[in-house]
């Protein structure tokens, strides 16, 4: 799927909101890792292949760039997260991620991350109340 120019600017601008002279971002840094191997638990995929699930399943509302997705994905690759192989593609060399055991075993806490998560949320909101 391919997305006009203006609806991609649109979809950046909407994991932030303005308050007042601030600009806040929604998406809290650090997530797109356990994203990530979230949706490798269901099956290998490359980059750009991550980057159309993450905005087909926000419904539009997060679309991260390649410049965010591919160095996070190096970094799973060189702790033993997922493991990268390469495919042909007619013309093209794509690179296939799956994850690994030890990928496997990070995400078996995310039931933890996302309760944390959102206790962290609820005091933040508590705090502007």
């Amino acid at each position: 799927m391919t997305y006009p120019v203006e609806e991609v600017k649109a979809m950046r601008n909407s994991c932030c909101c303005d308050c007042g002279p601030f600009r806040v971002n929604l998406i809290p840094s650090g997530v797109l890792k356990p994203l990530i191997l979230s949706l490798l638990r269901e099956k290998p995929m490359h980059g750009y292949e991550i980057i159309q699930e993450i905005v087909r399943r926000t419904g539009g509302f997060w679309r991260p760039g390649a410049g965010a997705i591919y160095p996070v994905l190096s970094e799973l690759d060189r702790k033993g997260l997922v493991e990268r192989r390469t495919e042909s593609q007619g013309q093209r060399m794509r690179h296939i991620y799956s994850i690994t055991e030890e990928g496997m075993q990070a995400i078996r806490e995310m039931p933890k991350f996302i309760r944390d998560w959102d206790e962290g949320l609820s005091t933040l909101r508590n705090i502007f109340h």
